[in-house]
């Protein structure tokens, strides 16, 4: 669409001059969806063409990297999304501030960030932000305190026993897996 309307728009408006243009880019289809889709930019009917929406993966990237390690254009492209949906701008800033607080463990600002995540953030940062309700206490323990249990998380014994047998055994068999290999 885009490489109809731009050379339209900046004067070309031979139908047969456009269909040629299209061709040497690749375009496989026949002249009359040409010329039909440019009698519709004619009438002022014609769908405006899209510009490239960034995938969710990008935009989750731009808002959880610290702002300094975005290039320019990274910037201009989450501005724009910021932009085009409110709802995105607040959960940038409230993931933002929460990454912050999690970063600088400042788990005393935990509380405030809470109330203002229920009250004000999209849906989904209210759901999370209930849940750290919660056990909010716990949370801003973990946000503040240096200790952590990630080191010894994947050596737990029973983790190991239980996934390979979960869905597929009785209660029984794993606690006697279990005090077997105590």
């Amino acid at each position: 669409m885009e490489h109809v309307q731009h050379p339209f728009h900046s004067g070309c408006t031979s139908s047969m001059q456009l269909y040629r243009e299209v061709l040497a880019l690749g375009y496989t289809g026949g002249h009359h969806v040409v010329h039909h889709y440019v009698v519709t930019i004619r009438k002022g009917i014609a769908v405006p063409a899209r510009s490239a929406t960034p995938r969710p993966r990008d935009i989750t990237s731009w808002i959880m990297r610290p702002q300094e390690s975005l290039n320019s254009s990274d910037v201009a492209q989450l501005d724009a999304v910021r932009s085009a949906c409110p709802e995105i701008g607040q959960a940038c800033d409230l993931a933002r501030e929460f990454t912050d607080m999690l970063r600088q463990r400042r788990g005393h600002l935990l509380r405030d960030w809470n109330q203002k995540a229920e009250l004000n953030g999209p849906d989904a940062i209210g759901i999370f932000a209930d849940s750290i309700r919660q056990d909010l206490h716990a949370v801003a323990a973990g946000l503040t305190l240096p200790y952590s249990s990630g080191i010894v998380e994947g050596h737990v014994r029973i983790k190991t026993i239980r996934r390979p047998m979960y869905g597929r055994a009785p209660f029984a068999l794993l606690r006697a897996r279990i005090l077997l290999q105590a």
